[in-house]
């Protein structure tokens, strides 16, 4: 299943956004390679995506505005994957700084805040959305990256201690470019898959999204991206 990228609010676009990876729940898989191709990290990158199943971890963004030359006070909380039968979910729940949940699953996009009791819902299928962007890297197959970005080996990198190697995107499509400019991805030199995202809006404003505490083909069960609403939610949307 290829998931490369739905166009709710811009604010709601953002929120979405909220997921993505660093620290390690699984066991190294020998020493760290050093000096891979472009073409060698993408295949280390597909070998990864061939076996993984489920994924949990942590997760923190914030967002810098260019204008301001800051960033935002951010948000962090749990993020939780899962491939099966060909299908895919996703959920980050957010307890701080507002509490809030975002599902995708069945082709639908959920995004709940019990604070205001309001259910945002979005076909994914139609609409299409940012919150595909959190996919990159994540079983993406090299192929189909390099038919959708310009992709670019930049540097290897030690982040939180752990080594890495960034890989820049840049989308072909004035479509997709439209959202961003480029994307940046760190890739882990053991696990294989993005511990840190920046995705680049054309006005130089980003979003930093980054994973720890990862554990990669946890049983997860289907039922973790069922969301049970209270009496008196407004739902917005499809």
């Amino acid at each position: 299943m290829e998931i490369l990228l739905v166009k709710p609010s811009h604010k709601f676009g953002f929120l979405i956004l909220s997921l993505l990876f660093t620290r390690v729940g699984v066991s190294l898989e020998g020493a760290v390679p050093k000096s891979l191709t472009l073409e060698q990290v993408l295949a280390k990158m597909d070998q990864r995506g061939a076996t993984l199943r489920s994924m949990h971890s942590s997760i923190s963004q914030r967002r810098w505005t260019d204008i301001l030359e800051e960033f935002d006070q951010g948000e962090s909380g749990r993020f939780y994957f899962l491939k099966e039968k060909g299908k895919v979910y996703l959920r980050k729940d957010v307890p701080k700084p507002q509490e809030n949940t975002l599902i995708i699953r069945d082709g639908k996009i959920l995004y709940y805040q019990p604070n205001i009791k309001q259910l945002q819902r979005y076909d994914l299928g139609q609409r299409r959305n940012r919150a595909e962007f959190l996919l990159l890297g994540f079983g993406s197959k090299k192929e189909a990256l390099k038919e959708t970005y310009d992709i670019r080996l930049i540097k290897e990198e030690a982040i939180r201690g752990r080594e890495t190697y960034q890989l820049e995107l840049t989308p072909k499509s004035d479509k997709l470019s439209a959202y961003f400019s480029k994307i940046v991805l760190w890739i882990d030199a053991t696990l294989w898959v993005p511990i840190q995202q920046k995705l680049v809006e054309p006005t130089e404003d980003y979003l930093l999204i980054r994973f720890d505490n990862i554990d990669l083909n946890p049983k997860i069960p289907k039922s973790q991206f069922d969301l049970k609403l209270p009496k008196g939610v407004k739902v917005v949307g499809q």
